[in-house]
């Protein structure tokens, strides 16, 4: 019996996916594709969106903080065929009042486990917690590394960890700092998980948490002469665990557009897929796009 269960445990262990795991058995498939048009007023600025559990209907968030709810239209294979605008609105104030100037550079939306929603600001550098979407925000403390972000490079990334712990990661480095770091916050009281070197200069644009407790890193390059490249990395969140970020793909040049957002859910066959979302910047040459993945490791 106890041969038994020992054999059994090493199973476990070995088939559990780890940073420290042969990085080839992560695997990067893109499954689906929509372009947004622009011919709905406010829309443009993509930077961040939430998914519901059946894959149906997105919440999506824009650099001028207006929100835009989805429904997305799939087949029998869960393909994505269209989508409709179902509910749109703007995001308030702590005073239930539109946002206006730089307090507007929203740029990532995430739900926690009683369904609280928060939103990252670039700019005038924040966090908020909304009880509801559309609904007046409370604002979450900050950390005093918060005031060293850079005007446009501030809290690109939120996450929710297994422990309903919100974790945040800005663009880039704070002044007089030379890594990125994670922040988690428990008990109204931030901490820094760790730092990650910038890579190659991909800076980071969102963020999710996986089942195996692994964080998955949208990251973006810009160059005027090679246009967009888009990188996901996988990061362990273990304080203790040292181990070098996990590439799992890396973009062409312009193979997608400005890809600033990720959310994950499960299909109905039980796998995981990674949606995305691009920021046009409201510019003519470039495009909003949806592009959705499957992410898995074999």
């Amino acid at each position: 019996m106890m041969k038994y269960i020992i054999f059994v445990l090493l199973i476990f262990f070995v088939t559990i996916p780890t940073l420290k795991a042969d990085v080839k058995k992560w695997q990067l498939e893109q499954v689906g594709f929509l372009n947004i048009d622009r011919n709905e007023k406010d829309y443009g600025g993509f930077s961040g969106l939430v998914i519901s559990n059946e894959g149906t209907e997105a919440l999506v968030v824009t650099d001028k903080s207006f929100f835009f709810v989805l429904e997305l239209r799939r087949d029998e294979n869960d393909i994505l065929t269209g989508y409709s605008v179902i509910r749109k609105g703007r995001i308030l104030s702590s005073k239930g009042e539109h946002l206006n100037g730089r307090n507007t550079d929203s740029e990532s939306i995430v739900i926690d486990e009683n369904n609280n929603y928060y939103i990252s600001f670039e700019s005038n550098h924040r966090i908020m917690m909304h009880a509801e979407v559309g609904g007046k925000g409370v604002f979450v403390p900050k950390h005093p590394m918060f005031r060293k972000l850079s005007v446009n490079k501030g809290i690109e990334a939120l996450a929710i960890d297994a422990d309903n712990r919100l974790i945040a990661i800005p663009e880039k480095p704070p002044s007089g700092i030379s890594d990125i770091p994670i922040f988690r916050l428990q008990n109204d009281k931030w901490e820094i998980i760790k730092y990650v070197k910038i890579n190659d200069n991909f800076l980071v644009t969102d963020a999710e948490i996986l089942p195996e407790g692994l964080l998955l890193i949208l990251e973006r390059k810009f160059s005027w002469t090679q246009g967009f490249k888009t990188r996901f990395r996988l990061i362990s969140l273990d304080k203790f665990d040292n181990t070098e970020p996990i590439t799992v793909f890396t973009s062409t040049a312009n193979q997608f557009d400005n890809l600033e957002g990720v959310t994950l859910w499960r299909d109905k066959n039980g796998e995981m897929r990674i949606l995305t979302v691009s920021d046009d910047n409201f510019h003519p040459l470039q495009q909003s796009e949806i592009r959705e993945f499957f992410l898995k490791y074999e």
